[in-house]
Parts: C-alpha cells; structure tokens; sequence
C-alpha cells in the first residue's frame, strides 16, 4: 500500500480532518502544504489534482478525495489495525454518528463568518485589488466565484457578528447537552463524529469565550482536553504554520484551567510570513 498524499491548508476547519485522521492513526503520509489565505488552492497546479479547487485534496493507491468528512472514513477502513478505530461496526451507532457529526457541524456555517471577519477577511482585502481580481479569475466555477467576490469585499454589521456567535454558542451548549452521558458525542468512544466537531470547533474557548468556558459548559471543556490529549492530535497541530498554531496556546491555558484569550490577526500574519520563508513537506 503507498503512503497516502495530502494537499491542504491548515490542521483547521475541513482542510484539518485528513490530517487529524491520518496522525492519530499513526499512518505516514506526505503534506503537502496550501496556502488559502493566498488562494492557492486555485493555482493551475492544485487545480489540476482538485478542478473544483476545493480543500482538501488525498491520493492514495491511485485514487483522490476530495471530501473532508468521508476521506476520514476511508482512512479509518483502510488501515484498520493502526490507531483507535473511529467508525463503529454496528450500523446504528455508525448512523449515530452520521447523524450527530453533521447535526453539530451545521454551526460551522455562523463560525465561518466569525473566521472571516476576524482573520481570513482583512487578510484577503490586505491584497491589491489586482492581486484580487487575478485571483477571482482562476476560481474553476461561477458560483464559486461569485461567492469569493462577495466574501472578499463583505463586511460584517455588529447584527450579524452577534447573531453567529449566538449561533456557534448554541452549537456549544447542544455539545455539551450530548456530552452529558457519555464522554465523546455519539458515545463512549471516540467516532469521526468527535474528530469532524473538533476539526471545526477546537478554538471556541477564544472565539467565543462567553459560551465555550468552564462554568457553561464544563463537559465540552473537559472533552475538547480529552481530544487535545489524544495520540496525533498534537503532532497534526505540529503541520501548522499560521492561524492552527493557536492550538498550542489553547491546550495549555485550558488545562491551566484558565480561559484563553484570541490570538491577534498580526500574529497570525506574522506566522505566516514566516512559513512563507521555508518549511518542507511532511
């Protein structure tokens, strides 16, 4: 069997479940870093492997996916014998899963506008409007481009800031109702239900710290350090080189039991200046 070959951005968000996946089986494979705050993800040579442009991208044993959520199920059923297995063999706990990973996964949509507003946003409109319109016209389909046109120039009222944390604060607190019986979402073994939340929902102590803190919702606390504990899943962290390096920060102020406070967007440029200096693949 080859070694698998990931493209992707950050361990963040979809770009992150692969990677999550393949370090906390214990599987070698080989990263192979894009960097989306510089829309490479629609150069020709990502396109080529991915025409939709979209992240992330897997080839293994001749074949690519392209799916966040089922690539991480095909590496739980291609190396069965390595690491925790993440996909439960009875087909209702397996539809359990199912089921609750995109239930709690909805609320990433509130957090994405909470993410563009706070880093990915300014760091686009950091860009000429040249950089920008040659970036818009190598987006492979019209909706998408569309979409990232209207992104990059949107701003967001106070209005609709407050209700996506709200919403995201509801995604915590059904979270933690779930949490009440058992010590991973669909159960009490870890699924890609858990690895499909963390991937989105790691950093809510400091995105919203007026839901994701100890005395709201204790249980989703204790379950974000249980995972932030879990062979690989400090290794996948390891990969990043900007805006995922946070993680660091939030593992240790979290088991310090303190709250922690948000990373600033110049830190994160500067990170990623950095990484634009070197850094070879995985």
């Amino acid at each position: 069997m080859s070694k698998p070959q990931v493209w992707t951005w950050e361990p963040n968000s979809n770009s992150g479940k692969p990677l999550f996946a393949l370090c906390q089986k214990g599987v070698e494979f080989d990263y192979h870093y894009v960097n989306m705050t510089d829309f490479e993800h629609h150069s020709p040579e990502y396109l080529a492997r991915n025409p939709a442009g979209t992240l992330p991208t897997m080839e293994h044993d001749g074949k690519v996916f392209t799916e966040s959520t089922p690539v991480c199920e095909y590496i739980d059923a291609a190396w069965p014998d390595q690491g925790p297995r993440m996909v439960p063999p009875d087909p209702r706990e397996r539809y359990r899963m199912r089921e609750i990973g995109r239930r709690i996964t909805r609320h990433a949509a509130a957090l994405s506008v909470l993410g563009w507003h706070n880093f990915v946003g300014p760091m686009a409109r950091s860009k000429t409007q040249e950089e920008r319109d040659r970036i818009i016209a190598r987006i492979p389909t019209k909706e998408r481009r569309i979409a990232w046109q209207t992104a990059m120039s949107a701003t967001f009222t106070e209005t609709q800031l407050a209700e996506a944390r709200a919403a995201v604060g509801r995604g915590v607190m059904e979270m933690e109702e779930l949490l009440t019986q058992n010590p991973f979402l669909a159960g009490p073994a870890y699924t890609i239900a858990d690895l499909d939340a963390f991937a989105n929902f790691y950093s809510l102590p400091m995105t919203v710290p007026e839901y994701a803190n100890k005395e709201k919702a204790p249980r989703y606390i204790d379950w974000l350090i249980r995972i932030y504990n879990m062979p690989g899943t400090m290794e996948a962290f390891g990969l990043a080189r900007s805006l995922a390096r946070r993680a660091f920060t939030l593992k240790a102020e979290l088991e310090a039991g303190r709250q922690p406070v948000q990373v600033t967007l110049a830190e994160v440029q500067r990170q990623d200046a950095e990484a634009k200096g070197g850094g070879a693949s995985r």
